[in-house]
């Protein structure tokens, strides 16, 4: 992909109002479509464009992701190492400036999905280019002891990060709690209770919901990846336990090799066939020990009507309701869950229809217009504009009116302006201009 090749386009003309930034977190190269971190922003943009049409989106991402291509988005390759802790650690601030295209190219805000990387970005745009940007994000992933194995990590440069940001997203109040019990060893009261503030639960959804599910056997899926945090050596414990039981039942995975006589690992090609797939499942379990995060694998399930055995204690109690009958505090409630599904579809259907009525509030089209106070910080009034004392501000807009359209380069050279006059509180007040209407690259008069 040519990022400098700027030829006319369908939406070229159409009028947006705010340009975001996205920076991505990648931990899944090998398959970017089931990152958590693509999905999660496939369902922000799908959602956002049926209520609004006003936001271009320009995505920095390793390569071309397909279900991240709507008319409003524009992606740009960046390099990224594959490695989690290499991925979080690397910034190369070189190509990223010269991916931002400043005296072309504005952004109005930020959205960072990678907070170690955002004190970089945040620094980057404030002293190398002439745009300030508001700056909001959403962590996927904290390293924390209970879910990362190596000794040394970038937690510091996460709180560093989300401090930049007027609201960092979390899937949980259970999360966010986490990360404040661990910032309180770190930082002084005052910091804490910024982040308090800073840090809101967004609860992540589910693209589509069929509760009529068909259970093909007595199948049990794992669908989470073979990590220490998922609980994975534990569940193969317990299994192992259950086949010297009874040998009447078959273990599904989707992302991890089990060498047992029970399970059996299953390549899936795409979504759709990956949910079908699901409702052949009896029952799911959750084994997270120390930390979860929302785990998309499990919500995708319930949403098939296949019910999951799931600890009594991480985000879960706060997913399905406390009062959810599955739920399990230790090994021997575990195996009985699992056996009483297995054993009755009374059990089984108790569980279904109690989901049943929850599982509706769950859609992405519920959860992403409600994130970041229901978007309030896009509101116009909540960008810093240059004020009725400048003498430069006129003359941009009687620049505009005379030549109809122009570009932010234009601008810049008609006003002498370069990298120390900050041009994003004029671009915010004439986001204000009746006669004036922000097109993807240029200002052009109504």
């Amino acid at each position: 992909m040519n990022i400098y090749k700027w030829l006319p386009e369908a939406d070229d003309d159409k009028e947006y109002k705010y340009r975001i930034l996205v920076y991505p977190n990648i931990t899944y190269m090998r398959d970017l479509e089931k990152d958590s971190y693509v999905v999660v922003l496939h369902n922000v943009i799908k959602e956002l464009n049926k209520i609004r049409d006003d936001i271009h989106w320009t995505i920095l991402s390793p390569m071309d992701i397909k279900s991240l291509m709507f008319e409003n988005t524009t992606q740009i390759p960046i390099n990224l190492p594959s490695y989690p802790n290499a991925m979080r650690a690397h910034f190369n601030f070189e190509e990223i400036k010269k991916v931002l295209r400043w005296k072309e190219t504005d952004y109005d805000v930020l959205y960072s999905h990678l907070p170690e990387h955002t004190l970089q970005l945040s620094n980057l745009f404030n002293n190398e280019t002439n745009i300030s940007p508001k700056v909001v994000g959403y962590c996927h992933w904290y390293e924390v002891p209970e879910n990362t194995a190596y000794s040394k990590t970038m937690l510091m440069h996460n709180i560093a990060g989300m401090l930049e940001m007027e609201e960092c997203g979390v899937n949980s109040e259970w999360l966010k709690d986490l990360v404040l019990d661990k910032v309180t060893e770190l930082y002084h009261p005052r910091i804490v209770r910024r982040l308090e503030d800073i840090i809101q639960p967004h609860y992540l959804g589910i693209d589509k919901v069929d509760m009529k599910s068909i259970p093909s056997g007595n199948n049990i899926i794992f669908n989470h990846r073979d990590n220490e945090y998922t609980g994975f050596r534990w569940f193969i414990k317990q299994m192992d336990i259950l086949w010297e039981k009874r040998q009447d039942f078959t273990v599904y995975t989707t992302l991890a090799d089990i060498d047992k006589p029970y399970a059996k690992r299953v390549k899936i090609h795409d979504r759709n066939e990956y949910l079908t797939f699901l409702k052949s499942m009896k029952v799911g379990v959750g084994c997270f020990q120390k930390y979860s995060a929302w785990s998309l694998s499990t919500t995708d399930s319930l949403s098939m009507g296949v019910p999951y055995v799931l600890p009594n204690k991480l985000c879960y109690p706060e997913m399905v309701g406390g009062d959810y009958p599955l739920l399990y505090n230790d090994s021997k409630e575990f195996l009985q869950n699992i056996e009483d599904v297995l054993n009755s579809d009374f059990v089984r259907g108790v569980a279904v229809a109690y989901l049943n009525k929850k599982i509706n509030d769950f859609k992405w089209e519920n959860r992403v217009p409600s994130w970041f106070n229901k978007w309030n910080f896009l509101k116009p009034e909540s960008f810093k504009v240059i004020g009725d004392s400048s003498e430069s501000y006129p003359k941009i807009v009687d620049f505009i009116h005379k030549k109809k359209s122009v570009s932010k380069k234009d601008i810049l050279g008609h006003m002498g302006w370069g990298v120390r006059i900050s041009f994003s509180q004029y671009r915010n007040r004439l986001r204000t201009e009746p006669t004036i209407k922000l097109t993807k690259n240029r200002y052009e008069v109504i």
